[in-house]
């Protein structure tokens, strides 16, 4: 049964929406028992730096993630201003132009267009490389990060390709082009790719922890809190990553719905760790709970909580914020 293709008028202007709507959302709670809220992207990344101000020390890990999470945001902004501009001006400037604002805003040669999709893709670089610094971060070794990075090589390549190819396209070309499609299909695949490794490679670091740990203490312990975290954040990007493989495979005009949706997707998810593992490692610890200080054989348990916590916007329990 043939596909029914959604009209790409209708998909235009609902991606520029839901990538508004995305960008200006962002789905965490700011209770004392709550670690997930309910705001803005935007109020949601100043918070983020306003509590990692008040952390005193600061390393050079926390120098590179809030610099990245700096960087991500002036992307996003950048990509959901210009996805404001096309949608205006494709939607009324030619309204009555030949073919319509279909015709202005499916030119995947078009300057905007290019311009859009390079934001698009340096996003997303930049999330994967993150997720390997996390990875190499929690690991400390290079071995566990050569095949991420292999990936993110290959994905740097082909995302470049695409925007190369894009510029000379023809004005009337699809983004289905046999030109494009090998392409693409290759960014796609490395990213959904990469991300299950690092997330895995992660998790699995962070269940060793736990696991060495259990006979140190009494109750409960941060590792498990902390890994359920992680999951839960990186599980809303790969979702959005495999949903867009899934669409732009078959050739579905939906997959430009969720192209747009990835931008600020990539910094909601980066933006949910830290600020939810900075609220997380405020809370008072229970009776008997772990504080991650302890050693066992030869891994440092308290270096390994801090790389943890460090890599996710915080510095262990030396970085804990004053009460105010």
């Amino acid at each position: 049964m043939a596909l029914t293709q959604y009209p790409l008028d209708k998909t235009f202007i609902v991606a520029a929406w839901l990538e508004a709507i995305l960008y200006g959302t962002v789905d965490s709670q700011f209770g004392p028992h709550s670690y997930g809220a309910t705001g803005i992207y935007f109020c949601g990344f100043w918070f983020s730096v306003y509590i990692n101000s008040l952390g005193g020390r600061v390393s050079s890990h926390n120098r590179i993630m809030r610099g990245s999470s700096v960087v991500m945001f002036v992307i996003a902004t950048v990509h959901v201003g210009m996805n404001g501009y096309r949608t205006v001006v494709g939607y009324t400037d030619y309204a009555n132009a030949p073919g319509e604002s279909v015709a202005f805003l499916g030119q995947i040669s078009s300057w905007h267009n290019i311009f859009k999709d390079v934001l698009y893709t340096i996003q997303s670089l930049l999330g994967d490389a993150m997720a390997i610094y996390r990875c190499y971060i929690v690991w400390q070794d290079y071995r566990f990060v050569i095949l991420p990075v292999a990936m993110l090589v290959t994905s740097t390549v082909a995302g470049s390709m695409v925007t190369v190819l894009f510029a000379k396209l023809a004005p009337d070309a699809s983004i289905f082009s046999h030109t494009l499609t090998a392409w693409i299909d290759v960014f796609y695949s490395m990213a959904v790719a990469q991300n299950i490794i690092t997330t895995s490679l992660i998790a699995l670091r962070l269940w060793q922890v736990e696991t060495q740990s259990k006979h140190l203490r009494i109750g409960g312990g941060v590792i498990l809190p902390m890994l359920r975290i992680l999951m839960e954040s990186a599980a809303l990007y790969l979702f959005v990553e495999i949903l867009l493989l899934s669409m732009y495979t078959v050739g579905y005009n939906v997959q430009f719905i969720v192209l747009e949706t990835v931008t600020p997707i990539v910094g909601i998810t980066f933006g949910m760790i830290t600020i939810r593992i900075i609220l997380r490692s405020q809370r008072p610890l229970q009776d008997g709970e772990y504080d991650g200080h302890a050693t066992v054989t030869s891994v440092p348990m308290r270096r390994i909580a801090v790389n943890i916590t460090t890599q996710l916007e915080d510095d262990g329990s030396e970085g804990k914020m004053p009460p105010v």
